[in-house]
């Protein structure tokens, strides 16, 4: 691969110095385009470098170092010029060089646009609070109502709009899903009558409107009707720098020392529904590194959950780099081949939903240190139940019972047991037959006090696994949680609980 000036210089315009930077400094973003950080390359106290992301240089007026994001990386690399594209293009083009820009950079329009004033915000706020308040919203009332469907004609009348799933309504409430009237405001055509997903920034500001269409999208229709059409960028918003979701989630992030992130916003309604409230969604199609340094302001460690398809398997694995170019922590969840989060919790309902989702944060976390370490520690476990890596399941209704799927064999499982209060349990190779060995019913409190109890204790220590990198203290978190999972085991065992099958 040639270094021609146009090669070069379409690779430097494809980047943004203030990300490749960022990398290896904590950067402090001020007005007029530029980033503040502390000096690598002498003894800095006080930040000394600037990064100016209009002209796309750095200078640190201590030491004198300057120049482009290349003399940056050849200088923090110890490297040669040559070298340092090379290492550019390994990291941030894919190994390519990327094809020439056909607009301004991104950030040195930003830099050279003048910033609206608070006063121009609050009204662009207020329009797009005014056009919310004109669609057909959410009644409080409605989220005790089950009956009313999409099919319903009542589903419209007055303040009517119901997600078609009881155990997810009150989350569209609370999210301030509404449905758009037929006639709407000139600057809001785009979302005619469609299901409209009001987007809010990390301070609670009204910012943009994503709206779906409420039609089967077909071959026929599929280029004239976007399923998602979104706000247009403007000084209040721009979806490569907003997390949808992120205003509800920031104190539970913070709080779980973790984020979930999924690929749209009906996934995140689901999460949410089912009690992961440190849950928020890209938006736009790829994950960016304005979103990864808008994440890292809450937490350093991601759990990514996409779609199960390749389109989603995809989509995580950018994500993922993107997270890792800035240093944050990453697990990748898998769910059943060809689910997503909503239609998965649709599908099966918020018990079962949230076992899968717990189950898939610990083979997540298995599968890290399979990867990194060659270290099965699923292939330790010796009891009476079968525990690998990767494996696969779905669920299709047969009268009272579910059909897992798991590996492509259909298996039963009782319905009660996805619905019992207090268990969960995400598949089973067959119904569990009546032990001979049946505890006393005056037991079963004791037992079923003590599996709530390895549960908990199963789910903190998934959540403290993120603290720790590859060692021995990582090593010994993992080893606790398989002796937890096999005295679980046990105690459901005991409680006659199906054998639950692990992915």
């Amino acid at each position: 691969m040639g270094n021609s000036k146009e090669e070069i210089k379409n690779l430097k315009d494809s980047l943004n110095i203030e990300d490749v930077i960022g990398t290896y400094v904590e950067l402090e973003y001020k007005l007029g385009g530029k980033c503040l950080g502390l000096c690598p390359f002498h003894d800095d106290t006080t930040p000394s470098m600037h990064v100016h992301t209009g002209k796309q240089i750095f200078k640190c007026f201590a030491c004198n170092e300057g120049g482009d994001v290349i003399a940056f990386i050849s200088k923090i690399k110890s490297c040669t010029f040559a070298e340092a594209v090379n290492l550019l293009r390994q990291e941030w083009c894919n190994g390519s060089t990327p094809p020439p820009q056909h607009v301004a950079r991104r950030e040195k329009a930003r830099a050279q646009k003048p910033a609206a004033t608070p006063a121009q915000f609050a009204a662009m706020e207020a329009e797009n609070v005014k056009f919310m308040r004109s669609m057909y919203g959410h009644h409080p009332a409605l989220a005790r109502i089950h009956e009313v469907k999409l099919d319903d004609p009542s589903w419209m009348d007055g303040n009517k709009y119901h997600p078609d799933c009881s155990d997810i309504t009150q989350t569209y409430v609370d999210f301030e899903v509404s449905q758009a009237k037929s006639t709407v405001p000139s600057a809001f055509k785009a979302m005619k009558g469609r299901i409209v997903f009001p987007i809010r920034d990390e301070n609670n500001r009204l910012v943009a409107f994503a709206g779906r269409t409420t039609q089967t999208i077909t071959d026929e229709n599929r280029s004239y009707t976007p399923k998602y059409v979104n706000s247009q960028t403007s000084d209040l918003y721009n979806k490569s720098r907003t997390l949808y979701g992120l205003h509800l989630a920031g104190e539970p992030i913070r709080t779980e020392t973790f984020a979930f992130l999924t690929e749209g916003y009906k996934d995140t309604l689901a999460m949410v529904a089912a009690g992961f409230k440190n849950t928020v969604a890209q938006c736009g199609g790829a994950f960016t590194n304005d979103q990864a340094e808008l994440l890292k302001r809450y937490t350093k460690r991601v759990a990514v959950l996409m779609d199960a398809d390749d389109r989603g398997r995809e989509i995580a694995a950018a994500a993922i780099a993107v997270l890792h170019r800035h240093g944050m922590q990453t697990s990748e969840l898998l769910l059943p081949p060809g689910e997503d989060p909503d239609s998965l919790f649709r599908r099966i309902g918020k018990r079962a939903f949230r076992t899968i989702v717990a189950e898939s944060q610990l083979n997540g976390h298995l599968q890290a240190l399979k990867d990194s370490t060659g270290v099965d520690l699923a292939s330790l476990v010796s009891d009476n139940q079968s525990s690998t890596i990767g494996g696969s399941f779905g669920t299709e209704g047969t009268g009272n019972r579910e059909v897992i799927r798991m590996n492509g064999e259909a298996t039963n499982i009782e319905r009660h047991y996805l619905e019992a209060d207090g268990f969960d349990v995400n598949g089973t190779e067959r119904q569990a037959e009546k032990s001979s060995e049946a505890v006393l019913q005056s037991d079963r409190p004791r037992l079923m006090a003590k599996e709530q109890e390895l549960q908990h204790q199963m789910r903190k220590l998934g959540s403290k696994r993120f603290l720790f990198g590859q060692g021995p203290e990582r090593m010994q978190i993992n080893t606790e949680l398989m002796k937890l999972r096999s005295q679980l085991s046990e105690v459901s065992k005991q409680l006659n609980r199906p054998v639950v099958w692990y992915k």
